[in-house]
């Protein structure tokens, strides 16, 4: 009887940790993944490069008119967007953080 009931928790636990892995983006996810391809459509050569669970949109864009226009349509969704790495001789990070509301 013990031994069952081991096995129907085992099972319980790991069904419940392939459902959880498979829920796909949390809330604030959602937003920053719709967030980046709205305003990809001006800045076609933006890339996303993260999305944690936090929010943070972390793409790379060509410097110039992609680079200003993607971080002018982020900030206008209310992101706060700031430099993440060097600009010089490579494509600039840019990470965006959603503004507290």
């Amino acid at each position: 009887m013990i031994r069952a009931v081991g096995r129907v928790t085992a099972l319980v636990v790991l069904v419940t940790a392939v459902v959880a892995g498979c829920a796909g983006l949390n809330v604030k996810q959602e937003r920053g993944w719709a967030a980046f391809h709205d305003c990809q459509k001006s800045a076609p050569s933006a890339t996303l490069e993260d999305l944690p669970p936090s929010g943070r949109v972390h793409y790379r864009s060509l410097e110039g008119l992609d680079f200003s226009s993607m971080k002018a349509c982020m900030e206008q969704r209310d992101y706060a967007c700031d430099l993440g790495g060097p600009m010089i001789g490579s494509r600039p990070e840019t990470l965006c953080y959603p503004r507290m509301s």
